[in-house]
């Protein structure tokens, strides 16, 4: 072998004087010889002396330096004489000739791929992605982030079935979308197999890829593998037998964890998973349903040899129409293009992203996607349409052929192998004044969002993305409700004009996000709701359409704590590990879980909870939380049918137990229901919502479901922060029935504030559009201790020393309704939690940090007053609380309302909940410091209409 590379490499070397353009200094291009010429010059990196012709070889037959006429078309097509195959290169790894004459039917191939075969259209896809419409398979897509599929039902394209999963499977850009996953295939999957009948395929980079997506799958659709199969015991448990446990079956799987109930909890209550999850796996035909009846795979191959390239589809033939005197000049001008081509391609490979045809089939791996309908035998002829796609080393570009039934291109395509997420993209319909400029922005993005790519890579950024939200909009604020609920998404996974479910349960000020979706951290904090604010997430179940956002969350941002069952704890950890491929000790380690035992209350942030087990296709949960009198049910997911739980009861899938359990779920008192409501049988039918009793419906919102009938009595939750329930108020009453309902109420633990009457509170009977409009709440919880505090009598010199040489205005004796936040046992947690996050505070010790808690003081104060002058910012520092604050020129006095518009426009700093100013030490980023150029002549005031709550250590 070492021989004939030192042949071929003085073969290379010759004649490189006669290859030489005139002006063309590249050492690195190839000249092809026309189909009738008789000499083929090389130029090479070598000496410049001419090498005599060496002994002619199978091998040396690919660059051959002098061939009669008759010697033409092996000239042309270089074979081995023994096997009939084109000879590959001698460089181990596949690649292009691009130092070796180019045939020249390779020649009129590259010719006929670069000039007769048009380009596919690309359709930029909103959420991140591509898709391309195929003669042979319909629409291919490329990504696969969260609810993708919506994107093309609101673009109006058929939901592609074959997906090309991307090699790097999670967003790793910096920005919202960091962390989201890119190959969410679950409801593609489900779309594909429950609405249009058909299987999804899946082009995946690596077997290791298949098996992780397979591991993924079997989780999510058919559930944890203990309540499918027996256990796997090592070689000391081998000899012990379990199959008396309560918790194991006769078949040696397990019905149920004992981790998930308290010891008390009712033996007859608890589901038997082994037989629920089975009941829903299976079909209509009586079949069970296992992974391959939804997901076919397809792999991208190393072409091994020649014969495998010569399958691959072909450009069309060129038909010259020339006469045969003057063939071999119109021969000689095309090739002589041709290479001048090859030379600006292959030479320079940096001045261009086009390939030829010989190269694409050459280094890029391939796979082949046949139509569902293909015959095996047309197959096997290579007599079928299909679609052949190459994956370019290291996976940073695609290119796609649509190829007909004789084997001949009829369409390309290349496109990037970096999905692009919008950094704009957002929960939709989180409220309304932001749902119209979502819908305004993606009705101009689907006139354009079609591009060509026939130039090289395709921008991304052009089509389909979110823009931001306009600059000039003023700063949102949000006052979070001591007891409530917010509404992110109200819909499924197959309503394109709506997000899927997600809430944010407020407790105490503080934020517990319920199964959010994707993208909802970024968009609360567009509606002025800082990470920090989120505390907590509670997971009801494993499907994308509730666990795709939880992962981004515990991923990015705040740390946070996980709260769900031990079941669906570890389901969640072995899916997102399987995925991200990402070890599981690791991903334990990005966040704080908190077991939910079903059977045992659990106190979180002044809340108490009580879970139980839904009847889902896979263990999820619902929950019962209670807050100072005040409750609300959220149900999950889950199958509500009482005649339906009662034949399963006869079917021995549930006992009778388990089944009283699932009625009592939505009929318990409480002042809120949030239902679910779906198609049967994984979800509960909307007849059964409207078959219960009116003291029931009147508390209820209809959730996860995209509309209701015209008509129907039910009512669908609200979705945005405008919406949000507040459960902490009830409507104004005379002074004389607050009273009377004052010494009437029971306080139901020594932990629960009775509310004192005070003059503020009298004040909301005269004036209530104070909080809301004609309907609106006061709150009923307040600190039974805030009136001997310094928030309700504050003096007008308390905190002079912040605002300095400034005008403070002296503070009414209403306080402001933030600081009317009934006080909790986590709050001192909360601020140690603010104060972490200051650079140096959270490297103190801990003696130092008790300290600093000690001498801080919460401290709060109404709309557009002065919270630290200009004179004062670089010596103080000033955590926020709640409510937001903005910048504001010392001098003007104007109402804040009327410089909000300059500000806003001015692009002035902003701080809400979780934000501080303070000195540059103390606050890394200039804008928000005591250092910026605005600093000495901007006070930060107060911005929240409810006003502002502060922490000044």
């Amino acid at each position: 072998m070492a021989k004939k590379i030192s042949t071929l490499k003085k073969v290379f070397q010759r004649n490189k004087q006669s290859a030489s353009t005139p002006g063309d200094s590249s050492t690195d291009n190839i000249e092809v010889i026309a189909p009738n010429s008789t000499e083929t010059s090389l130029a090479t990196n070598g000496d410049d002396a001419a090498t005599p012709p060496a002994p002619q070889s199978a091998a040396e037959n690919c660059s051959s330096s002098t061939r009669g006429p008759a010697d033409s078309n092996s000239m042309a097509t270089p074979r081995n004489s023994n096997i009939g195959e084109v000879v590959p290169p001698i460089n181990p790894m596949p690649s292009p000739p691009l130092t070796m004459a180019i045939p020249s039917s390779e020649q009129q191939m590259d010719i006929a791929y670069e000039t007769l075969i048009p380009t596919l259209p690309i359709h930029n896809l909103p959420r991140g992605g591509v898709s391309i419409q195929t003669q042979a398979c319909g629409f291919v897509q490329f990504g696969i982030p969260p609810e993708t599929i919506k994107d093309s039902m609101k673009l109006g394209l058929e939901v592609p079935s074959v997906y090309i999963v991307p090699v790097d499977r999670f967003c790793r850009e910096m920005g919202p979308a960091l962390g989201v996953n890119l190959a969410e295939f679950e409801f593609p999957a489900y779309f594909n197999f429950f609405i249009q009948r058909r299987k999804c395929t899946l082009v995946v980079d690596s077997v290791d890829a298949e098996r992780n997506i397979r591991r993924v799958f079997s989780e999510t659709l058919l559930g944890p593998a203990q309540f499918r199969e027996p256990e796997k015991k090592s070689a000391e448990q081998s000899g012990i037998q379990d199959n008396g446990a309560p918790s194991v079956n006769a078949l040696g799987i397990r019905k149920y964890e004992e981790e998930d109930f308290a010891p008390d909890f009712p033996r007859e209550a608890i589901p038997d998973f082994y037989k629920e999850l089975q009941h829903f796996r299976i079909m209509p035909n009586g079949q069970e349903l296992v992974l391959e009846t939804l997901l076919k795979f397809c792999h991208f191959e190393s072409a091994p040899d020649s014969d495998f390239r010569d399958t691959l589809g072909s450009p069309p033939q060129i038909m010259p129409k020339v006469s045969s005197a003057d063939a071999g000049n119109g021969d000689a001008d095309t090739s002589a293009s041709h290479t001048t081509a090859n030379r600006k391609s292959i030479g320079k490979k940096t001045a261009s992203k086009s390939l030829t045809y010989s190269q694409i089939r050459w280094i890029g791996d391939v796979a082949k996607i046949y139509p569902s309908d293909a015959p095996p035998e047309q197959i096997a002829a290579n007599k079928t349409k299909r679609v052949e796609i190459f994956k370019m080393p290291s996976g940073t570009d695609y290119i796609l052929h649509d190829i007909d039934e004789n084997n001949t291109i009829v369409g390309k395509v290349r496109f990037s192998g970096n999905v692009q997420v919008s950094e704009g993209i957002s929960v939709i319909g989180l409220d309304g004044e932001h749902q119209s400029l979502s819908q305004r922005q993606l009705k101009i993005e689907t006139e354009s969002t079609v591009s060509s790519g026939s130039e090289g890579y395709e921008d991304d950024d052009r089509g389909g993305s979110i823009s931001h939200f306009s600059e000039s909009m003023l700063p949102p604020t949000f006052h979070p409700p001591s007891f409530g609920v917010t509404v992110l998404g109200n819909s499924h996974g197959f309503d394109k004009s709506g997000s899927t479910s997600g809430y944010v349960l407020w407790i105490n000020g503080r934020g517990v996000m319920i199964d959010p979706p994707p993208y909802s951290s970024a968009t609360l904090e567009r509606e002025g709701i800082r990470p920090r604010t989120i505390v907590g997430i509670i997971l009801t179940h494993c499907h994308a359409d509730h666990d795709a956002g939880a992962f981004q969350k515990v991923l990015t941002g705040s740390p946070v704590v996980v709260i769900t069952t031990p079941t669906i704890y570890n389901s969640f950890i072995r899916k997102y590990a399987a995925l991200s491929s990402l070890s599981p000790a690791l991903l334990k380690h990005s966040h704080r879980y908190k077991p939910a035992v079903i059977g045992e209350p659990l106190r979180f942030q002044g809340a108490t909870f009580h879970f139980t087990y839904t009847l889902h296709s896979i263990p999820c949960v619902g929950f019962r939380v209670d807050w100072r009198g005040r409750s609300m049910v959220f149900t999950g997911d889950h199958f509500n049918n009482p005649p339906a739980l009662e034949k399963l009861v006869e079917k021995g899938v549930l006992s009778k137990q388990r089944a009283a359990d699932l009625n009592h779920l939505p009929v318990q008192e409480t002042d809120l229901l949030l239902h679910e409501a779906g198609a049967p049988p994984i979800h509960t039918p909307l007849d059964v919502l409207l078959k219960l009793p009116l003291e029931v419906k009147k508390r209820l919102y209809v959730v996860h479901t995209s509309a209701l009938p015209e008509g129907c009595e039910l009512r669908v939750a609200p979705t945005g922060t405008a919406g949000t329930i507040r459960l902490d108020k009830i409507r104004p009453v005379s002074s004389s029935n607050l009273s009377q309902m004052q010494i009437q109420r029971k306080r139901p633990s020594i932990f629960e504030s009775t509310p004192k009457q005070s003059p503020f509170l009298n004040s909301l009977e005269t004036s209530p559009s104070m909080f809301e409009d004609d309907n609106t709440c006061m709150l009923q919880d307040v600190d039974e201790y805030a009136e001997e505090s310094e928030l309700f009598n504050p003096s007008p010199n308390m905190y002079a020393h912040l605002g300095g040489s400034a005008t403070v205005p002296a503070k009414p004796f209403a306080p402001p309704p933030v600081s009317l936040r009934p006080t909790s046992s986590s709050d001192a947690w909360f601020i140690l939690n603010l104060l972490s996050a200051v650079p140096f505070l959270s490297s103190l010790s801990y003696t130092t940090t008790m300290e600093v808690l000690e001498t801080a003081r919460v401290v709060a104060y109404c709309c557009d007053e002065v919270v630290l002058a200009a004179d004062r910012r670089n010596e103080y520092l000033v955590v926020v609380w709640e409510g937001a604050c903005v910048e504001r020129e010392t001098k003007r006095q104007t109402a804040l309302s009327s410089s909000m518009t300059d500000d806003g426009k001015g692009g002035n700093a902003v701080w809400y909940a979780g934000d501080w100013t303070g000195p540059r030490v103390l606050q890394p980023e200039k804008r928000f410091s005591g250092d910026s150029s605005s600093s000495v002549t901007h006070d930060v005031v107060a911005m929240s209409a409810e006003g502002v709550k502060v922490s000044v250590p």
